[in-house]
């Protein structure tokens, strides 16, 4: 099933019947067998410290920077940060996701123990877990401005990456305070 809104009343349609987080696609609704955007989840396990995840998004920005992609950060509101960029030209998913995985793999490569492919939970521990599943046919990722269904409802968000630079954090936005930092007044 796909669903999709175009309006302020669909989005309120949503709220009515209990949807929280909201996980699109990588595709427009007018070409929905194509994607047209890559997203690389960062998600770190029990014991790695942020500014990892931090140093860990912007070697993955140098990569996409290389490969001629202009990518842009988003925070998930969960533990990580969702490297994302758009395609020059849409690919199938298929591809989309042998691309993104190959770009992991690249990142993987040069640092085996901190850097994971495998999402098994075991191995995370101390590691991040380089996500590239996300990409693929109704594989999907936390939209921006999507609040998550945790404690204080923290929202994904599409930041700078100066703010990256700067250490902000994965949960820096709330429903309470969505364009400001957790904390702040």
């Amino acid at each position: 099933m796909r669903l999709w809104i175009d309006d302020l009343e669909g989005l309120l349609g949503l709220l009515e019947i209990g949807a929280v987080e909201l996980h699109p696609w990588n595709a427009i609704v007018d070409d929905i067998e194509h994607a047209d955007r890559l997203v690389i989840d960062l998600d770190p396990g029990k014991g790695v410290p942020w500014d990892f995840v931090v140093q860990t998004a912007l070697k993955m920005r140098h990569i996409l920077h290389a490969e001629g992609l202009k990518s842009w950060p988003k925070l998930t509101g969960s533990k990580g940060i969702h490297v994302m960029a758009p395609f020059p030209e849409a690919m199938t998913h298929n591809a989309a996701r042998a691309y993104a995985r190959g770009l992991a793999q690249t990142l993987a490569r040069t640092n085996s123990d901190r850097y994971l492919m495998s999402a098994e939970p075991a191995g995370r521990v101390g590691r991040i877990f380089l996500d590239y599943l996300r990409n693929g046919r109704g594989n999907t990722a936390i939209g921006a401005w999507s609040p998550r269904a945790r404690p204080g409802f923290p929202v994904a968000a599409p930041v700078t990456w100066k703010q990256v630079e700067q250490g902000i954090r994965a949960d820096a936005f709330s429903m309470g305070s969505p364009f400001r930092r957790r904390g702040e007044k």
